[in-house]
């Protein structure tokens, strides 16, 4: 005769050993580690490398580069993009301020180093050559100049020419290609003004 007294009756399950307790807690730990706090802690360090080395944001709580950026605004600030390659003229920069480097300022690059730079007649020259600013809605009033670029540096204007605190009124006048930060990409806030920065 075959032994049953092993078997339960059809239809109860067997009673779960401890093992088989342990055993299936320690997979749903694995899993829960696995499939979620992992990816979570990776996701958290790539964004604090993003905004620290790569993509970042700042805000602009002025008009000096009013219409480019309005204000008050959020922008989308790519640090890797002056890291990697050399600013250029026309670029629109965030840096540390020359005459106290604990602000960042964003303005945009107009003189390169060994440029001299002058303004007169409502428009900018440089090396006596009138630059062509399609950005700018106004013409830029006073006669400023002529500044020589050191080597390694940078001249810079805002925008909103006539309301903007740059180069030609700060006690040191350039900014070293070490200050700069970063470019200014996009306008990211508020959506109403979402726009490439050109």
């Amino acid at each position: 005769m075959s032994d049953y007294s092993g078997l339960k009756p059809t239809g109860v399950p067997a009673e779960p050993s401890a093992r088989s307790v342990g055993g299936r807690r320690t997979a749903w730990l694995q899993s829960l580690f696995v499939n979620y706090l992992i990816p979570i802690a990776i996701g958290v360090a790539a964004a604090k490398g993003i905004t620290t080395w790569g993509i970042g944001q700042a805000r602009v709580p002025s008009g000096s580069m009013y219409p480019t950026i309005p204000y008050p605004s959020r922008i989308l600030v790519d640090h890797l993009a002056t890291e990697l390659a050399a600013p250029y003229r026309g670029e629109v920069v965030l840096f540390h301020w020359p005459d106290d480097p604990s602000q960042i300022f964003v303005k945009r690059i107009i003189g390169m180093p060994g440029d001299v730079v002058s303004i007169h007649d409502g428009h900018v020259y440089i090396n006596g050559k009138r630059l062509a600013e399609p950005y700018l809605h106004t013409t830029t009033d006073g006669t400023y100049g002529p500044y020589k670029v050191p080597p390694g540096h940078y001249f810079m204007l805002g925008d909103n020419r006539n309301d903007s605190l740059d180069s030609r009124f700060w006690k040191h006048p350039f900014v070293a290609r070490s200050a700069i930060v970063g470019r200014a990409d996009l306008v990211v806030w508020p959506l109403r003004d979402l726009s490439v920065i050109r």
